[in-house]
């Protein structure tokens, strides 16, 4: 696996599209395109990117997609945090979803009533 192929990879297992490493690395998406495409890269750009991926140079090397696990965190109390914060982004987006679902009857019902009062006056 060349170096545009491991950073293809960390980038995904990151979470991440082209654009946002780029913007972190401060380079273009273009650039990190021809990386993962090539494998050619100079070093500083290099280290920008292992860095963003808080890894070394020497576990970069040795990484082969399946053997070091990225940005995981075995701290319970922050994954307790992160299960509350997105039950409260689920709370919010079910009751939107509930406003959507009453805007939609409503905008029914007119459109209802519009017709009715069109054929009323034919």
């Amino acid at each position: 696996m060349h170096i545009g192929e491991k950073v293809k990879l960390l980038r995904q297992i990151n979470g991440m599209n082209q654009e946002m490493l780029s913007e972190k690395i401060g380079k273009t998406r273009a650039l990190i395109s021809h990386i993962e495409k090539t494998g050619k890269v100079n070093h500083e750009t290099f280290l920008s990117i292992i860095d963003c991926f808080n890894i070394s140079e020497q576990d970069f090397k040795n990484f082969e997609g399946n053997d070091i696990k990225i940005g995981i965190s075995k701290d319970k109390k922050q994954h307790e945090a992160i299960i509350s914060e997105l039950r409260e982004v689920l709370a919010r987006v079910k009751k939107e979803n509930e406003m959507l679902k009453d805007i939609v009857a409503s905008q029914k019902e007119i459109i209802s009533l519009l017709k009715e009062k069109t054929n009323n006056n034919s």
